[in-house]
C-alpha cells in the first residue's frame, strides 16, 4: 500500500509541480507542448507506477514471477525514484532560491529568469511535495 501511496503522490506532485509553476516558467508555447512528449509522459505519469506494477505482477498478487525477481525489480526501481524525485526536488529548491534571493545580478538576466509570482507562490508546495515523495521511496528502499 506505501508503494501505490507513493507512485499516486510521486504522479500528482509531478502534475501540481507543472500546472501550478513549471508552464509559467517561459511565455513561450514551446514548452507547453514539450510537457507532453511521450518522454515527459513516461517520466512524469508511467514511471511512479512501475514499482507498483512490479509488486503488482509479483507472486503477492498475480504470480507473474517469482520472489526473488520481484525483490530485485522494486529495489532497483525504488533507487530510480529516489534519484528521481530527489533530483527533481533538489532542482525546484535551487530555483525557489534563486527566485527569492537578493543577490546583485544584471536587471536583465533576472527578468529572464523570473517567473510570474503567482507561479512562484505555489514553488514551496508543490516542492514540499516532492520531497515527501522522495522520503517514502528512500522508506521503501530501506525496508
Amino acid at each position: 500500500m506505501v508503494t501505490l501511496f507513493a507512485s499516486v503522490l510521486t504522479a500528482v506532485a509531478d502534475w501540481a509541480g507543472w500546472n501550478f509553476v513549471w508552464k509559467h516558467e517561459n511565455s513561450s508555447d514551446s514548452l507547453d507542448s514539450n510537457k507532453h512528449s511521450p518522454t515527459n509522459i513516461f517520466l512524469s505519469y508511467y514511471l511512479p507506477f512501475m514499482p507498483s506494477l512490479a509488486l503488482i505482477l509479483g507472486p503477492s498478487v498475480i504470480g507473474l514471477y517469482n520472489a526473488a525477481f520481484e525483490e530485485v525489480a522494486s529495489t532497483v526501481l525504488y533507487a530510480v525514484m529516489v534519484i528521481f524525485t530527489g533530483g527533481l526536488s533538489a532542482s525546484s529548491w535551487n530555483m525557489r532560491k534563486k527566485q527569492s534571493s537578493d543577490e546583485p545580478v544584471l536587471e536583465r538576466d533576472r527578468q529572464k529568469k523570473k517567473m510570474p509570482e503567482h507561479a512562484v507562490q505555489h514553488i514551496f508546495w508543490t516542492t514540499t511535495m516532492l520531497v515527501i515523495c522522495c522520503f517514502l521511496w528512500i522508506y521503501l528502499l530501506i525496508q
